[in-house]
């Protein structure tokens, strides 16, 4: 097992997810990755950070024969993705720290995703996500992450240093049907989908795709917190290779804070989906002024 990590000159912008080819190359990429957002974050004067660092259009674009030939491979981020109405506004409106505030509509998103983005075994992984929208000052919405399971201890060590909300399961599975993590012997957090012809499709492809991030976390810097919003900008668009709609049921751990966002044995119009990034695009981390 690794233990220490030097990262050479050479490998201090590490090559990307598809060449890595042990898992000494991916925690030397890793912590290169969380050097580059900690200075980010700990830079008053920067206010953008794009691609970890690395400059813009480090993806390519993807022409349509690859594509093809990726989602024949089973390649691509897949999950279950739904939006609840929230039962507790009270608890709801808790979450909402300066300088968020609520939206005018409030809703609760619920995804669990298997991030599978080259078919490379070392750098896939799952996560969860439960997510109240919030209204930043400039207006627009987001979704803030209140909750992130994640299935190891280096996803785990990645996010909690940034300030996200991980915490590391005993196992995470992600289907067409099923998605749940596993803590401490029972279910924490399931999205379970049933398709269903008489849902509004129209009104789930309106909503686009999960993959496209555009996400709220506070991250600590200097005593305080730094509001990050994260997203994708610009590129081709995400190619949907699968998609499923139907009705998904959330189940949250009662005991656990955000379980209260949603009624229980919440029920609601979701999707499976399983989508391959266009590419050309960038990956933008940006500091939200109050």
């Amino acid at each position: 097992m690794v233990t220490n990590i030097t990262i050479p000159k050479e490998k201090a912008k590490p090559a990307g997810l598809m060449d890595i080819r042990d898992e000494h190359e991916y925690l030397v990429r890793c912590r290169a990755t969380m050097d580059q957002t900690q200075k980010f974050i700990d830079d008053p004067n920067i206010d953008e950070m794009i691609n970890w660092g690395r400059g813009t259009g480090v993806v390519p674009k993807l022409p349509p024969e690859k594509i093809a030939e990726m989602a024949k491979a089973g390649i691509g981020t897949s999950g279950i993705f739904t939006v609840v109405e929230p039962a507790d506004l009270d608890l709801y409106r808790s979450y909402m720290h300066e300088p968020l505030s609520m939206p005018d509509k409030p809703e609760v998103g619920v995804i669990m995703v298997d991030y599978n983005h080259t078919g490379n075994p070392l750098t896939r992984y799952q996560e969860g996500f439960v997510m109240p929208k919030a209204r930043r000052p400039d207006g627009k919405d987001a979704w803030l992450v209140v909750s992130m399971p994640v299935p190891n201890l280096m996803m785990c060590w990645m996010g909690v240093a940034w300030g996200l909300p991980k915490y590391v399961c005993d196992e995470m599975t992600v289907t067409p049907t099923k998605a749940e993590a596993i803590y401490e012997g029972e279910v924490r957090l399931s999205l379970e989908l049933t398709p269903d012809s008489s849902v509004d499709e129209a009104a789930l492809r309106e909503r686009g795709s999960f993959g496209q991030g555009n996400c709220l976390t506070f991250h600590p810097v200097d005593g305080g917190t730094c509001l990050i919003n994260w997203f994708g900008r610009g590129g081709e668009p995400v190619k949907p290779v699968e998609w499923q709609a139907g009705m998904v049921k959330v189940y949250i751990r009662p005991q656990d804070r955000w379980a209260g966002l949603i009624p229980a044995n919440s029920v609601t119009p979701g999707v499976f989906q399983r989508n391959i990034g266009g590419g050309g695009g960038d990956f933008v981390w940006e500091k939200v002024k109050g």
